[in-house]
């Protein structure tokens, strides 16, 4: 197998660049929250501690917060600059993904490994609303690979150089999302070395070391945090890690031990078709790769809080497990006419990119664009199997590959802004910004408040105060004490949900912009039936 075509590989960078200029504004909850946040660092001109209007925020730490800060300072506060920290962090996991491919099996299969994570379906549907967990990607498998390279370094100074690597790369992820990069490396790399029999002094001084490096890097910040934050420290490390890993009282408990399962099967789509045979004898590198896998799903299966961002980490050892498997023929030689499970997996992905956006349009109804425009977008990826189909006969590999990324560059220029525009509320703060004042007190129905702040022009932003602008329940609505100008805005697609527990006093319900603004006191509690 040879390096991936370059139709193939210029449509994945097609696909991976694409959020960055498609114009679809900031998405709630996460992608306006963390934004808002970046953007009152930067104006703030606090770089230690997040907030959100003047509160701590405590719940993740600083270094994602960190790359969007800058990326405002320096292309000011636009979408482009919120969203090119995470195109760039998704695009290091698959370097990221590669250099170790590479360093275990060579570099094709590094090249291979690095396109299979950028376009798994997983991987890349989180790039197109960053989380803190895509920057864990990149530095969990450079820890790993620099512990692979320690223990198979001959010369002492190549060992010092990869536990540095190791240390570096640990330390950054702590200050990404605190102890959980450390956790998924570690038992991954301990799982191998118990497999292979392979513990020794020598890779227990390395983790040793590496580890005391990470904390050196990032406790200052810490420190800093618990400084400014007293109880940040216990509160972090004790109620949110400990709390989430052992109890199941955390925001996202409650789900079945089997909750990654299919998550990992959809998320590694369509590239898992590669792992559809069986096994082969597995040599220390597969042993790695496995060791990682399995061991990352046990222990995120047995945690208390569960989320399917959390196992982002463990999917690029499936990515070079994919691209080894297809580093020999066995797995594509060809059926009945020619056709492969990758030629199979391929029409799969045309068909998606095909009615994605088609089906989401008419899914969001009135935020839809035309059809036509929508349905031209979709036949990308069947024109790009129809021509790979033609010209590489004999490459189902890169032939999935093209039409994959095909596909997901038609979901994100068909389909993204669709979305975005139902997820967001740019509107509401047009409208506050076309009136030239926030009320004295703003309650926004079942939506996030990150990208409403984000929005509203500078000089307002600045007079708001500590919970001027809340999230609210719909069912929560009525227990809220009247005010004078206390304002409720209530998003077009929410608006049946609340009228159907509240009479709206007042003229009918008509959404300005996507949403309805009005006073509080126009809502009053519908009658309910006795039982």
């Amino acid at each position: 197998m040879t390096r991936p075509p370059r139709l193939a590989l210029a449509l994945v960078l097609a696909a991976c660049l694409a959020p960055l200029v498609v114009g679809a504004p900031l998405m709630e909850d996460d992608e306006g929250l963390h934004a808002a946040i970046a953007q009152e660092m930067v104006e703030r001109g606090d770089w230690t501690v997040p907030r959100l209007l003047g509160e701590p925020f405590l719940d993740k730490p600083i270094l994602y917060f960190w790359l969007q800060a800058s990326s405002i300072a320096a292309f000011g506060a636009s979408e482009f600059a919120v969203r090119l920290p995470g195109t760039v962090v998704a695009l290091a996991g698959a370097a990221a993904t590669g250099w170790l491919a590479r360093g275990l099996a060579g570099p094709v299969v590094g090249w291979w490994a690095a396109a299979f994570y950028a376009t798994m379906l997983l991987p890349f549907g989180v790039s197109l609303s960053p989380l803190h967990d895509l920057v864990m990607v990149p530095l969990v498998v450079v820890a790993i690979g620099a512990y692979w390279h320690a223990r198979h370094a001959a010369a002492p100074a190549a060992v010092v150089r990869w536990t540095l690597v190791a240390g570096v790369a640990l330390g950054l992820s702590i200050l990404g999302k605190g102890l959980t990069g450390i956790g998924l490396a570690g038992v991954g790399v301990a799982a191998w070395l118990v497999w292979t029999r392979a513990l020794s002094w020598r890779l227990v001084a390395v983790g040793a070391a590496s580890l005391v490096l990470a904390a050196a890097i990032a406790w200052p910040w810490y420190a800093a945090m618990e400084q400014a934050s007293p109880g940040y420290l216990e509160y972090f490390f004790a109620d949110r890690h400990l709390g989430g890993v052992t109890s199941d009282t955390q925001r996202h408990a409650g789900r079945p031990i089997w909750y990654y399962l299919p998550i990992v099967v959809a998320g590694t789509l369509p590239w898992n078709v590669a792992l559809w045979r069986r096994p082969r004898a597995a040599n220390d590198a597969e042993r790695l790769l496995w060791a990682w896998l399995v061991a990352d799903l046990v222990v995120l299966s047995l945690a208390g809080s569960k989320l399917a961002t959390y196992v982002l980490p463990a999917l690029p050892a499936a990515a070079v497990l994919a691209a080894s498997r297809l580093a020999t023929p066995a797995v594509t030689v060809p059926g009945r006419r020619g056709w492969s499970r990758l030629d199979g997996a391929a029409v799969a992905m045309a068909v998606l990119g095909l009615v994605a956006a088609p089906a989401v349009g008419a899914w969001l109804g009135g935020f839809a664009a035309p059809a036509l425009p929508q349905l031209l977008v979709g036949l990308l990826p069947v024109a790009v199997f129809a021509w790979t189909r033609r010209c590489w006969l004999d490459d189902a590999p890169g032939r999935l590959l093209a039409v994959t990324a095909a596909a997901l560059l038609a979901v994100v220029v068909g389909a993204v802004p669709q979305v975005a525009g139902r997820l967001t509320a740019q509107p509401l703060a047009a409208e506050i910004n076309r009136r030239g004042a926030v009320p004295s007190r703003l309650l926004i129905v079942d939506e996030g408040i990150g990208s409403f702040v984000f929005y509203l022009r500078p000089e307002l932003r600045r007079m708001l105060a500590t919970a001027q602008v809340q999230r609210i329940s719909r069912f929560s609505l009525a227990d809220v004490p009247p005010a004078p100008g206390t304002m409720v805005a209530v998003a077009a697609d929410r608006l049946p949900g609340v009228v159907a527990l509240y009479d709206l006093s007042g003229q009918p319900p008509q959404p300005s912009h996507g949403f309805e603004l009005r006073p509080l006191d126009e809502f009053h509690p519908r009658a309910t039936a006795d039982p």
